[in-house]
């Protein structure tokens, strides 16, 4: 679908920085396979945290390198309409319109970029100029260069999408984040971020968003991978807790062991 790839770069990165809520993992990649990995105890790249920042540069290697943010920064709308028109220009002010319309802030300080996903749905995605800079300074005052800023759930998105039959949906969860996506015939219908609880306040959280999308998305949404940040533990236990409310973990091995990791296999 081509949902990645904010900076769109000409090559993948053989360096990627994954930022999430409370770590950053440092991955060297060779041939598409993580041939070195690093986890630095960190907040997430887009806070401004400068003594951090210095930690996890001193690490980094003089390499092409790409950063992926967790769902965090970003903003994510679905957008309907009774007809797009094929027109580029005119889908663009048709879409900023539209999110003109229903975003309370200045739309002017944003990244926003769209995908047509049918002839009447668009997907909208949103993060700060403002943090796109700040990045691409930092990099570039360590004398790194930066190809690529992208994020995590769209590429898994991108990924479960192109499987012969993808979920109906994924939990991309962390240590204090939870971002669930509903897919319907391979394309997403739904996104929601929440702050993460427990185990049990978790898979609550996931089992009733589960039943808001079978009540207003027209299907039934029952099986589900999850790509967790954390030990695999605290998966199993969030899929323990689904199962008794009839939802089925499928294995996510289809998808690679770091399929928030562009390139990676």
């Amino acid at each position: 679908m081509g949902l990645n790839n904010f900076l769109l770069p000409e090559r993948l990165p053989r360096q990627v920085i994954y930022s999430g809520d409370r770590h950053c993992d440092i991955v060297i990649l060779a041939k598409g396979r993580v041939v070195q990995r690093q986890r630095v105890a960190a907040a997430p790249l887009s806070e401004t945290d400068a003594g951090r920042w210095a930690e996890i540069a001193a690490r980094l290697q003089p390499l092409d390198t790409g950063v992926v943010l967790n769902a965090e920064p970003f903003i994510f709308n679905f957008f309907e309409f009774d007809k797009l028109p094929w027109s580029r220009r005119l889908l663009r002010e048709l879409v900023d319109w539209k999110l003109k319309k229903i975003f309370p802030e200045n739309t002017d300080a944003y990244d926003h970029r769209f995908f047509r996903l049918n002839r009447k749905r668009v997907f909208s995605i949103l993060v700060k100029k403002a943090l796109l800079e700040q990045m691409e300074l930092a990099f570039r005052e360590k004398g790194i260069p930066l190809i690529l800023i992208g994020n995590s759930t769209l590429e898994i998105l991108e990924r479960a999408a192109g499987l012969r039959r993808p979920p109906d949906f994924f939990a991309e969860t962390d240590d204090a984040s939870c971002c669930l996506v509903f897919q319907h015939r391979g394309l997403p219908v739904y996104v929601r971020k929440f702050k993460a609880g427990s185990v049990t306040e978790t898979a609550a959280e996931i089992g009733k968003t589960a039943q808001f999308v079978k009540n207003n998305y027209g299907y039934d949404p029952r099986q589900y991978f999850i790509i967790g940040h954390q030990q695999e533990s605290v998966a199993a236990d969030v899929a323990a807790e689904l199962s008794a409310a009839g939802l089925s973990r499928l294995d996510a091995a289809a998808l690679g062991e770091t399929p928030y990791i562009p390139g990676s296999r």
